[in-house]
């Protein structure tokens, strides 16, 4: 048997124990019910015990498959399926707010103040940073990752220090960051302007709000610094905001991001996601946003906008009521000739963005809770369609041109859907890669 204690940051005290039996199945129990909000909307707070397919939902997704991860799993024999084993080794640096300590351990995660938690970085030392992500995806051998990240590209967590330069949290203090910087390899330097300009294009699109993003470094090194929406810097402290993604909050494990990889209710779906929806603190509001932000995603051409890329934030007027949080990691998925096109999930029963029809929008927008598809929804999809069909022109050149291709080749297929006449600018190059 091995326990493990539950952190929030700010609360002294453990908000629950993480159990896994001598069988191997793992449970999880609350043990303090005075807390503003659960850790997670598929871990209710109740009394009683919550079994093994809901904890693993939920903590499976704490877990990063990166090098870390590997690396405790050769080094103690650790099975991947064993999380609270996994967790034992690397749970204090959890995403978010939550740690996860050995039993009678003490809090990982503290508040952390600028003036003296944070070690600054000399240019020098953010270049070799850079370089040791872009080449080698791994810090530095002889610097300390503060905060390992998941993803393809190399990352790191950093903090922006009032005077505009960046520091790591000093070993020890549990301090939050408030930066994550993305580095691709030295081949793939693009995707740094591409993914920048999709955010500002969703930006400019979109009523709720958006990552902000910048570009840091030129030529061949170069990343992309996300200002980390969890953070709240008030009067020189930083502190955390729990969050979780819908993965986390629908209890599905990370395989479980994409609706097809689902079975029956443990599914990404439209529906699901209308249901969790209509626990945030302005339901309707938190739909008709989802809503748009699929359809701007799309057509951005980004058509993995998964599970694991959409988060709930309790930073509202009510705790105990999370808001939609802002969105982010939207991509130009369409421009990659080597991933699916398949939609993470499916509008209606549409499940590739040129089968989508009118009745396919319809019932998209009845499964997330909506009433009706109105008119003054159709007049919105038509006013982004146009929106993105007047940036195509711009889209050129080597660096841009197969931006501008794919955004034409969603628009014109939503267009059609809604028996819209709007002027896409016709381009070619973009292949679409059916399941």
């Amino acid at each position: 048997m091995l326990r493990l204690d539950v952190y929030l940051e700010g609360i002294a005290d453990p908000v629950g124990v993480l159990n896994r039996a001598d069988d191997g199945g793992i449970s999880f129990k609350y043990r303090n019910h005075e807390i503003h909000h659960p850790i997670s909307q598929s871990l209710p707070l109740k009394d009683g015990i919550f079994g093994d397919a809901a904890t693993r939902g939920f903590f499976d997704n704490l877990l990063f498959e990166n090098t870390v991860r590997e690396q405790v799993m050769q080094k103690y024999g650790i099975d991947h399926t064993d999380i609270v084993g996994l967790l034992y080794h690397l749970g204090k640096d959890c995403p978010g707010s939550i740690s996860v300590i050995p039993e009678g351990g003490t809090p990982a995660k503290q508040p952390g103040d600028l003036t003296s938690d944070y070690d600054p970085l000399t240019n020098e030392e953010l270049t070799a940073i850079m370089k040791s992500l872009r080449d080698s995806r791994r810090m530095p051998e002889d610097t300390n990752d503060p905060s390992p990240l998941a993803g393809v590209q190399g990352k790191v967590a950093v903090t922006l220090l009032p005077n505009g330069s960046y520091a790591l949290p000093r070993a020890g203090s549990g301090a939050p960051t408030t930066h994550i910087l993305k580095v691709p390899r030295a081949n793939e330097m693009r995707l740094v302007e591409h993914e920048h300009l999709l955010m500002s294009f969703a930006n400019d699109l979109i009523d709720h709000p958006v990552a902000e993003t910048k570009v840091v470094g030129e030529g061949d090194l170069r990343g992309l610094l996300i200002t980390r929406y969890d953070r709240d810097v008030n009067d020189g402290k930083v502190y955390r905001i729990h969050q979780e993604d819908f993965c986390q909050a629908l209890g599905l494990g990370p395989f479980l991001k994409y609706q097809r990889n689902g079975e029956g209710d443990r599914v990404f779906s439209a529906g699901n996601v209308g249901q969790l929806l209509s626990s945030c603190d302005v339901p309707a509001q938190a739909r008709l946003a989802f809503f748009e932000g699929t359809i701007v995603n799309l057509l951005l051409g980004n058509t993995d906008n998964h599970a694991k890329n959409h988060s709930l934030l309790y930073n509202g007027k009510r705790l105990d009521r999370p808001q939609l949080a802002p969105f982010y990691d939207i991509v130009p998925t369409l421009i990659d000739d080597t991933v699916t096109h398949q939609l993470s999930f499916d509008i209606g029963d549409a499940k590739m963005t040129d089968d989508i029809t009118l009745a396919d929008l319809k019932s998209f927008t009845k499964q997330l809770g909506i009433r009706n598809f109105t008119a003054p929804m159709r007049e919105r999809m038509g006013e982004l369609i146009g929106a993105v069909a007047t940036r195509i022109p711009d889209m050129k050149g080597p660096a841009h041109k197969r931006l501008g291709d794919a955004m034409a080749e969603q628009s014109k297929w939503f267009a059609k859907a809604l028996k819209l006449e709007i002027d896409v600018p016709e381009r070619d190059l973009i292949v679409i890669n059916r399941p």
